[in-house]
């Protein structure tokens, strides 16, 4: 029997959202009619807030679905003011109800019941089932676990439910069909945006074994505490699964991506995984990966040998002061290194170190002790360079203002800038010049030089030219004319790709 409840769930600067595709297809299974919005693309080097075109849109676009209720995924404070303006504007034009889901409103819960009626917190695959069933009913949904609802009391905030013991229970993300919308460049797009690419995206697990002060990981995995199990794994045959289903949706996938927050953790589940992706499914992969837990060479070779592609691994800082008591992190140098040989060993075609400049914490030393662990890297490598980002509700804001580098009122005037703005600000080349600034970027342009071994010469002579802290233009030179060696790399290979790709799918 055809039910009468519409979701409609809209994803913010992200084609491919997990959660809410999570979330659609659980409830699809339950025989509801979900719609999909995805409103804007993530583009990290010019990051807009949607333009009155695309708002317009994205009205029409509910116009037409007609829902009972929108979700909005919330999972980053970047672009609160799109969802605050997106659910003024629904109040005034539906009578749907406004629900609100993801980190950003799992840990601030209150805050954001002031412009929505109800918010659902952590995994909600289980909750959105009650909720949606509880309206198709005509029944209460205040008292449910994980939701927190508006009463004339004031914010009620439900006990969280226990993380989902068995993951490979859930229904693959929903993919492909014709009740999804892509809005972008002033243009809306019908279908699913995800099905016209070469990648499909996906993860093999849940939760994180790490608490890193900066990330929202920490605070969640805190409000789980004495829940069940918050890391959870899903087996090979599950994963093979999935990425079958998928390629029978869209024959042009030609690469994955898996979005675990550490993937290669399990031995046993690495080994099996991998003979089963070469045999069944033989294409590319990406992963994120960890210094302790990436460094088995066994392993990486044999993930490798089924077609692994690129690994990132978060380092953060090379100096383990920063790590441990700022960043919470508990490797130590050698870990780093061992972990950069291993890989190197395994040959895996691309390793990409992600660290974070540019914050109140850092020290000429502390950079100085980056610079030196980066050029003990085995090559070959890439560097992904970003500033600190000081999100509501992580563990980073509260040591900040301990120790004096930063005040609530200046975390807050910071959190709330525009969205273009706090991006840009992530950006380590942008940070302030003159005086003080450009003895730091005199160190971020020799780090960032590191990962090239002709840089090795440069930074050898800068550092011997105390001039060049007070006027690092020769080295922002040097690191204009790298960065477009590595862009022409970058699309020099996505031009392979593609050419490969169309000649797979005619073959």
């Amino acid at each position: 029997m055809a039910k009468n409840t519409k979701p409609l769930f809209i994803g913010l600067y992200d084609a491919k959202l997990l959660g809410i595709r999570y979330l659609s297809s659980t409830l699809r299974a339950q025989g509801y009619d979900t719609a999909l919005v995805f409103l804007k693309t993530f583009n990290s080097y010019s990051v807009d807030e949607p333009t009155e075109a695309e708002y317009a849109l994205l009205y029409e676009a509910i116009e037409k679905i007609n829902p009972t209720y929108i979700g909005i995924s919330v999972m980053c404070s970047f672009y609160l003011s799109v969802v605050k303006r997106i659910a003024a504007d629904i109040r005034k034009r539906t009578g749907a109800k406004i629900i609100l889901g993801g980190a950003y409103a799992t840990l601030f819960p209150a805050e954001c019941l002031a412009f929505a009626d109800v918010v659902f917190r952590g995994e909600s695959e289980e909750a959105i089932v009650d909720f949606t069933d509880a309206l198709e009913n005509g029944q209460p949904y205040a008292h449910l676990e994980s939701l927190a609802v508006n009463t004339p009391d004031g914010a009620q905030i439900n006990p969280l439910r226990a993380p989902i013991a068995d993951i490979n229970k859930l229904t693959a993300p929903d993919y492909g069909g014709n009740h999804m919308y892509y809005i972008n460049n002033d243009r809306m797009f019908y279908g699913d945006p995800a099905v016209t690419g070469h990648s499909y995206e996906l993860t093999t697990s849940r939760g994180c074994p790490n608490k890193c002060s900066y990330c929202s990981n920490a605070t969640l995995r805190a409000l789980y505490q004495g829940k069940g199990a918050f890391i959870r794994q899903r087996t090979v045959d599950d994963v093979i699964e999935e990425i079958k289903y998928a390629r029978q949706q869209n024959a042009g996938i030609q690469m994955l991506r898996f979005w675990d927050e550490v993937f290669p953790w399990n031995k046993e589940w690495v080994t099996e995984f991998a003979h089963a992706y070469k045999k069944e499914v033989n294409l590319p992969f990406e992963v994120w990966g960890h210094p302790k837990l990436s460094n088995h060479v066994p392993s990486m070779k044999l993930l490798v040998d089924a077609g692994l592609s690129k690994i990132v691994i978060g380092v953060q800082s090379g100096d383990p002061t920063i790590r441990k008591e700022i960043y919470t992190r508990n490797e130590t140098q050698e870990d780093i290194l061992t972990c950069s040989r291993a890989l190197a060993e395994a040959k895996i075609p691309m390793v990409i170190y992600d660290f974070i400049l540019g914050h109140p914490f850092e020290t000429e030393e502390d950079l100085r002790n980056t610079l030196d662990l980066c050029r003990a890297l085995a090559h070959p490598f890439r560097l992904q360079l970003h500033g600190l980002s000081f999100l509501p509700g992580t563990p980073i804001e509260e040591i900040a203002v301990q120790r004096g580098v930063k005040t609530w009122d200046e975390i807050r005037t910071e959190q709330a800038r525009p969205l273009r703005e706090q991006y840009h600000s992530m950006a380590w080349w942008r940070q302030g010049h003159g005086g003080k600034g450009n003895e730091k970027i005199f160190w971020y342009t020799l780090i960032y030089l590191t990962q090239f071994p002709s840089g090795a010469r440069i930074i050898r002579r800068a550092l011997l030219d105390e001039g060049l802290k007070n006027n690092p233009k020769p080295l922002l030179r040097w690191h204009k004319i790298y960065n477009y060696y590595v862009k022409f790399q970058m699309g020099w290979r996505k031009l392979k790709f593609i050419i490969k790709s169309k000649t797979r799918r005619f073959t």
